[in-house]
């Protein structure tokens, strides 16, 4: 294919949507409201090591007057005001990386592998210095603080919320070199939060995190300019086939209330299917567990699960329950690299449950019938008396049910994972479902991704990923038309599958380990300047599916002379 010939055959050009700089502070909603919770990660902890990222919805842009493509090229970051000191010396850390990108996942699905929730246009925007300014809180304390960190970009990004996708913040800080005091950040909690975070307190640079708080985000204020003359990629759509052997529901109300749903081990994964079955009353003298325990409780008999079996559970007092020996009691919110990483667990509901503060907590077993039930009854949250009833019924074939009394309406992760570091699949409504299948491996979708941005004179590598090994061939489609939504391709024999380009050229590929490649180069001509070119991969991999082929995610290239 000649580039130059589509690239001549094109004139599309975009209007921006921006004149002047713009000021977004995420969550939407509080850029003159105090959030409703604070945080010392990642800037609170003064000479503590930290890898800390979160993801923030492009509704917090779009809703703010972002409508296209910006550059961002500044951070900022507030002090809480209602819980945080009254006032701090402030101080500065001389080496600190932050990156950006546009995110692989939503916010709900964030995944607890950092380099997961990163996109390909994955940026290192600051390197070096980061100070926090001295102060003080106002006098009342439903006033918001002071921005009291300010972090010009070195590098700035390029972010398109009007694709969906959302963006990502990924903060690591070693801790060396410190000096001076820090306080707490303004953060929100709960629907409004509009975003999600994950971290490791122990690394700045360790792949996993250690906890995982969804629906929950420290406020930043984006500072972004137009883009005129800037050349961008950025992707909209999504690939296929993905599949998960994990399932997850992470509300910020419980809606589960009086419900139950059975898990039927098929070997190979769960059939989950809605159930009716009333809580079995116990008839065991309640457990004595305290605050933030794990207890192990003997079976006396064996349970099969997809996988494996087990003779033990393991029992937190977080709501949540292992088949794999454990210790870890969760708190204080839905660990992700818990929940994925460590044999099967299962979550009726995975909050900062507190059994020392009031109800009670039963575990019956029965060897002769290999049934054993763990309620927990009349449980409050940690810090409020507010009832959480439910119960797990185990049982000798394999299945599984999950049973709920009177639920209090917070927060918290409802769901299963088989524990092989798992992907995390995106949040469901547990309350809505009619069957749901887990399947016995993760299936990330076939990708599509740009080397580099679009500049004139410039050549690049455009990268279709995740490529079945059994495939042998593949394509990179070019387009002057974006379909977006996508072409559903279901009818064509492609169920999940989408087409987000017209198709007015095309390049074979070959995959090599997985990956399909294929060079777009840019004629150094400035009449170039403003044209776009969309860009989709295709594989062809027997017995995927009906057609026995696969598409990827679309891209939009803006071609420019920066």
């Amino acid at each position: 294919m000649q580039t130059s010939v589509l690239l001549c055959s094109a004139a599309i050009v975009l209007s921006l949507p921006l004149t002047a700089q713009t000021l977004v502070v995420a969550p939407t909603g509080y850029d003159t409201v105090e959030g409703n919770s604070n945080n010392i990660y990642p800037w609170g902890r003064n000479a503590a090591s930290m890898h800390y990222l979160q993801i923030q919805d492009s509704s917090n842009f779009t809703s703010q007057n972002v409508t296209g493509p910006v550059l961002i090229n500044n951070l900022r970051f507030r002090v809480d005001n209602a819980l945080s000191a009254a006032t701090w010396t402030g101080g500065s850390w001389p080496n600190v990386v932050i990156e950006m990108s546009t995110a692989a996942v939503d916010y709900t699905a964030i995944s607890a592998t950092f380099a997961a929730n990163h996109g390909p246009d994955r940026t290192i925007v600051h390197s070096g210095a980061v100070t926090v300014q001295a102060g003080s809180r106002p006098g009342s304390s439903t006033t918001p603080g002071v921005w009291h960190i300010d972090i010009p970009l070195t590098t700035p990004f390029l972010y398109d919320p009007s694709t969906g996708n959302d963006i990502v913040l990924d903060v690591q800080l070693d801790g060396t070199g410190w000096s001076g005091g820090a306080t707490q950040c303004d953060a929100v909690s709960g629907a409004t939060a509009l975003g999600s975070r994950i971290w490791d307190s122990n690394s700045s640079n360790g792949p996993t995190a250690s906890g995982t708080g969804v629906n929950y985000c420290i406020l930043c204020e984006y500072t972004c300019v137009p883009t005129s003359g800037y050349a961008y990629s950025t992707p909209y759509g999504d690939g296929c086939v993905r599949q998960y052997a994990s399932f997850q529901e992470s509300y910020s109300a419980c809606d589960l209330s009086n419900t139950s749903f059975a898990m039927q081990n098929i070997g190979t994964g769960y059939v989950v299917l809605p159930g009716s079955t009333p809580l079995y009353v116990p008839t065991s003298t309640p457990i004595v567990m305290g605050d933030d325990q794990v207890i192990q409780f003997p079976l006396n008999w064996t349970l099969p699960y997809p996988g494996g079996t087990t003779t033990d559970l393991y029992v937190s007092s977080n709501g949540f329950v292992h088949g794999a020996p454990n210790t870890n009691n969760g708190c204080c919110a839905f660990n992700g690299a818990l929940f994925l990483g460590n044999g099967p667990c299962w979550a009726a509901k995975w909050r900062d449950l507190n059994p020392a503060a009031g109800g009670s907590v039963y575990f019956d077993t029965d060897p002769v019938t290999g049934t054993a039930y763990v309620t927990f009854d009349s449980v409050p949250d940690y810090g409020s008396t507010n009832p959480n009833t439910f119960q797990y019924a185990f049982d000798a074939s394999g299945t599984v049910e999950l049973r709920f009394g009177n639920m209090d309406p917070t927060a918290g992760t409802t769901g299963y994972s088989p524990g092989n570091n798992n992907l995390l699949p995106p949040s469901i409504d547990l309350s809505a479902i009619s069957v749901l299948i887990t399947e016995a491996n993760d299936i990330a979708p076939i990708t599509h991704s740009s080397s580099a941005r679009p500049v004139i004179g410039t050549a690049f590598s455009l990268e279709t990923n995740n490529v079945p090994a059994i495939s042998v061939v593949g394509a990179t489609l070019f387009g002057l038309t974006e379909i977006n939504p996508g072409l559903d391709l279901t009818s064509l024999g492609m169920p999940g599958c989408h087409q987000y380009v017209s198709i007015d050229a095309s390049q074979v590929w070959v995959p090599a380990g997985g990956v399909g490649s294929t060079s777009f180069s840019i004629p150094n001509a400035p009449a170039f300047a403003g044209v776009e070119i969309k860009t989709q991969g295709v594989a062809l991999v027997p017995g995927i599916n009906a057609l026995g082929a696969l598409s990827t995610n679309g891209i939009k290239h803006f071609i420019d002379i920066n």
